[in-house]
């Protein structure tokens, strides 16, 4: 492992969960309160995501998302960490990770849980890491969780070095376009919101006694495919997976391009 690649100002945290700077503020982005919403149901997340092979995660999104992934080489940013499940996988493999979460609570978890993380607290928006420092941030079902897409792409761009590597995972589209009802009985479900129109979903989740609500924004993937190129990222592989009948995540992996600098 190359340290000498690493950020170039220490980010790593000993003891603590540390905070990040002031959140930055654009006017222009539309407010759905949805790190607000985490930080609510905080505590249903670390219940859901602790359980064992509970979810789709353990067979589904993380071998997909491992799959993108390239080798460790200095330190990997994970960007919207949670409770720390997906540091504590890239841990596993080798990465040496720096975790960055908003959510008070979540941030603590991550830091106190079955495997320490390093955790600075901070908004997607507005990462506490120095410019073109990193060569790989991870961002795990993160995009759909935060108000400020534009902003948080502009920001993966702005900490990674040229020819740096994004590797990430989202709700596809099609399924928060669905009845969050139906998706969740695996059932095959007609979209039954306007696709094209960005909104604030909640998605009520139980399974084997556990209970979560998911708040989140349904947008289209011509969304999240322009913010990431607004941000100099240019998307290198796609992978699609789920049901025959239900997609349910796209997973991918973008790059860095050298002399680009963000629309922001």
């Amino acid at each position: 492992m190359d340290s000498s690649r690493g950020p170039t100002q220490p980010v790593a945290v000993t003891g603590r969960v540390r905070s990040g700077p002031a959140l930055r503020r654009y006017p222009s982005v539309v407010t759905w309160g949805l790190a607000e919403a985490w930080e609510e149901n905080a505590s249903e997340w670390i219940a859901w995501a602790r359980k064992p092979d509970h979810d789709g995660f353990w067979q589904g999104t993380w071998p997909e998302l491992r799959a993108v992934l390239p080798d460790p080489d200095g330190v990997t940013v994970e960007v919207g960490c949670g409770e720390g499940r997906v540091s504590r996988q890239l841990m596993a493999d080798g990465h040496r990770v720096v975790a960055v979460e908003r959510s008070p609570t979540l941030a603590a978890a991550a830091h106190s849980g079955p495997t320490p993380i390093n955790v600075v607290q901070g908004d997607a928006a507005a990462l506490p890491l120095p410019s073109a420092s990193v060569g790989l941030v991870v961002a795990c079902m993160v995009f759909q969780d935060v108000d400020d897409l534009d902003g948080a792409a502009a920001e993966v761009g702005r900490v990674l070095r040229p020819g740096g590597h994004l590797c990430f995972a989202i709700v596809h589209p099609f399924s928060s376009a669905q009845d969050p009802l139906t998706f969740h009985t695996g059932q095959p479900a007609p979209i039954t919101t306007p696709y094209l129109v960005e909104r604030r979903y909640e998605d009520h989740a139980e399974r084997d006694g556990v209970t979560m609500t998911f708040v989140s924004a349904h947008r289209p993937l011509s969304a999240h495919v322009s913010a990431l190129g607004g941000a100099g990222l240019a998307i290198t592989a796609v992978r699609e997976f789920g049901s025959r009948e239900i997609p349910w995540l796209p997973v991918g992996r973008a790059v860095k391009l050298p002399g680009t600098q963000s629309r922001r």
